[in-house]
């Protein structure tokens, strides 16, 4: 054979071969289980954080699926993330469906973005609409749940990256 058929050969193997690793680590990724934490890992972590976290066990106590519920305000009181943990994985797929749909049906017109993931332990949906970051997402048995001013869009982001929702 001749040499540039031969160096035609190998650079299409090398990028056949590149292009499979890059698929397979995609693969893996969607496939990962992402680790909730716990009601109690909330509260300590968004304290440690110079939140404000109060337990709103009280407002839920009509439902017997509600678990644990806490809500971390920020310091100046301006936007708040809400914590809560489920019976089970059931229910908190119920949870996170039904506030993903109130957030859908508020849309409006004015979307500036709107994300959603579902993958194996995991469901997340984001909206930028209207002027309010909406966020609602799930691990196993617990939801995050987010409703604020856009202005407050990286703030809440950054957190929720830290808890790993």
């Amino acid at each position: 054979m001749k040499k540039p058929v031969i160096i035609a050969i190998i650079v299409v193997a090398v990028v056949i071969a590149i292009m499979a690793a890059v698929a397979g680590v995609i693969f893996v990724n969607l496939n990962k289980e992402k680790t909730s934490i716990t009601a109690s890992d909330f509260y300590t972590i968004m304290s440690q954080k110079g939140y404000s976290v109060q337990d709103a066990n009280s407002q839920f106590s009509d439902y017997d699926y509600v678990s644990q519920a806490y809500i971390a305000a920020s310091n100046d009181y301006d936007f708040q993330i809400e914590f809560y943990e489920l019976i089970d994985d059931s229910y908190a797929t119920s949870f996170y469906n039904n506030n993903k749909s109130i957030f859908e049906s508020s849309k409006g017109k004015d979307v500036s973005a709107e994300t959603s993931a579902e993958l194996k332990n995991y469901s997340k949906y984001t909206l930028s609409a209207n002027g309010k970051y909406m966020v609602v997402s799930r691990i196993d048995n617990t939801v995050v749940y987010v409703d604020v001013d856009d202005s407050y869009k990286n703030n809440v982001k950054s957190i929720l990256d830290e808890l790993g929702y």
